[in-house]
């Protein structure tokens, strides 16, 4: 059975919430948007919300689901669940090392395989 995952594509003014993973962990040193792993009760959603408050401090509010993918690696099996999310705060500072990245700058940084589709569905490509 896939892991269920919810993953917060937070825009602000033209560019995107991103992170760097931790080293040490699986996709270390990857970007990544802010998110994790849905509880039992919780919707890919509500996990998005709940995720990018815990990893960056962020209270955001959900837009619409952009994408499902399912993807595996090795024997993880993930179902990636990536909502779109606009910031409550007029002025949106994130933080633990998240920051805003523009929308041209994001095909450059280096994004585990499995959010290569979104990436460029935020391009528009």
């Amino acid at each position: 059975m896939a892991k269920r995952i919810g993953i917060a594509v937070v825009e602000w003014e033209g560019s995107y919430l991103v992170g760097i993973r931790a080293e040490g962990i699986s996709q270390g040193g990857k970007a990544e948007f802010p998110g994790g792993k849905c509880l039992l009760d919780e919707s890919p959603e509500q996990c998005a919300v709940r995720e990018c408050l815990e990893e960056t401090g962020l209270a955001v509010v959900t837009d619409e689901v952009l994408k499902v993918i399912h993807h595996s690696y090795g024997e993880l099996h993930l179902e990636l669940t990536f909502v779109k999310c606009n910031p409550l705060d007029d002025v949106p500072t994130p933080l633990h090392g998240f920051r805003w990245v523009s929308t041209e700058e994001l095909p450059r940084l280096d994004f585990p395989e499995a959010n290569r589709e979104v990436v460029a569905l935020l391009m528009g490509t």
